[in-house]
Protein backbone atom coordinates (compact mmCIF):
# COMPACT_ATOMS: atom_id res chain seq x y z
CA UNK A 1 0.00 0.00 0.00
CA UNK A 2 1.48 3.02 -1.32
CA UNK A 3 0.55 6.40 0.92
CA UNK A 4 -0.42 9.31 -1.43
CA UNK A 5 -0.46 12.19 1.60
CA UNK A 6 2.89 11.19 4.22
CA UNK A 7 2.47 14.90 5.34
CA UNK A 8 -0.51 14.25 6.51
CA UNK A 9 0.35 11.00 8.30
CA UNK A 10 3.22 12.58 9.48
CA UNK A 11 1.43 15.70 11.23
CA UNK A 12 -1.15 12.93 12.87
CA UNK A 13 2.15 10.77 14.06
CA UNK A 14 3.30 14.17 15.54
CA UNK A 15 -0.05 15.16 17.17
CA UNK A 16 -0.05 11.93 19.07
CA UNK A 17 3.41 11.61 20.11
CA UNK A 18 3.75 15.22 21.31
CA UNK A 19 3.76 15.90 25.18
CA UNK A 20 0.49 18.35 26.59
CA UNK A 21 2.45 21.07 28.54
CA UNK A 22 0.11 22.56 31.55
CA UNK A 23 1.07 25.15 33.77
CA UNK A 24 2.05 23.46 37.09
CA UNK A 25 2.06 20.39 36.59
CA UNK A 26 3.75 19.29 33.47
CA UNK A 27 6.50 22.14 32.26
CA UNK A 28 9.26 22.06 30.03
CA UNK A 29 12.40 22.30 32.01
CA UNK A 30 15.35 24.96 31.24
CA UNK A 31 17.37 23.68 28.32
CA UNK A 32 14.44 21.77 26.87
CA UNK A 33 13.55 22.19 23.25
CA UNK A 34 9.95 24.11 22.07
CA UNK A 35 8.22 24.86 19.12
CA UNK A 36 5.65 27.25 18.33
CA UNK A 37 2.52 25.38 17.17
CA UNK A 38 -0.04 28.53 17.13
CA UNK A 39 -1.37 28.59 13.60
CA UNK A 40 -2.84 32.37 14.59
CA UNK A 41 0.39 33.59 16.56
CA UNK A 42 3.34 35.36 14.06
CA UNK A 43 5.39 33.02 15.46
CA UNK A 44 4.18 29.99 14.17
CA UNK A 45 6.82 27.33 13.09
CA UNK A 46 9.40 29.41 15.95
CA UNK A 47 12.03 26.56 17.36
CA UNK A 48 13.95 26.75 20.35
CA UNK A 49 15.88 26.60 23.73
CA UNK A 50 13.85 27.64 26.51
CA UNK A 51 15.65 29.61 28.58
CA UNK A 52 13.73 30.93 31.21
CA UNK A 53 9.67 29.44 32.70
CA UNK A 54 8.05 32.68 34.42
CA UNK A 55 4.53 32.54 36.46
CA UNK A 56 1.62 34.65 35.71
CA UNK A 57 0.43 37.28 38.17
CA UNK A 58 -2.40 35.46 40.31
CA UNK A 59 -1.45 31.96 39.98
CA UNK A 60 -2.78 32.52 35.98
CA UNK A 61 -0.63 30.19 34.51
CA UNK A 62 3.04 30.15 32.65
CA UNK A 63 4.78 31.52 29.84
CA UNK A 64 7.85 30.23 28.63
CA UNK A 65 10.64 32.05 27.21
CA UNK A 66 12.77 30.29 24.41
CA UNK A 67 15.75 31.37 22.26
CA UNK A 68 14.78 31.09 18.31
CA UNK A 69 17.08 28.71 16.38
CA UNK A 70 15.29 29.10 12.97
CA UNK A 71 14.49 31.50 10.59
CA UNK A 72 10.19 32.85 9.68
CA UNK A 73 9.09 35.97 8.11
CA UNK A 74 8.68 37.24 12.42
CA UNK A 75 12.05 35.61 13.68
CA UNK A 76 15.19 35.12 13.33
CA UNK A 77 18.00 32.80 14.84
CA UNK A 78 18.85 34.52 18.82
CA UNK A 79 15.32 36.48 19.23
CA UNK A 80 14.07 35.26 22.28
CA UNK A 81 10.31 34.71 22.30
CA UNK A 82 7.64 34.46 25.48
CA UNK A 83 4.83 31.88 24.78
CA UNK A 84 2.28 30.61 27.03
CA UNK A 85 2.10 26.70 27.37
CA UNK A 86 -0.94 26.28 25.33
CA UNK A 87 1.10 27.80 22.28
CA UNK A 88 4.02 25.54 21.88
CA UNK A 89 5.07 21.89 22.65
CA UNK A 90 7.96 19.87 23.30
CA UNK A 91 10.49 18.49 20.81
CA UNK A 92 13.35 16.35 20.33
CA UNK A 93 16.67 18.66 19.74
CA UNK A 94 17.06 16.30 16.61
CA UNK A 95 13.83 17.96 14.76
CA UNK A 96 15.61 21.39 14.41
CA UNK A 97 16.19 21.68 10.93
Amino acid sequence: MRIQYPGILRQIIRELLSENLQSHTHEPPEGSWVENVNPQCKHFGSKGQVVDVNSLPGDAGTTVKYLVVNTGDNFSPGDVLEKTLDQIMMMDRGRIE
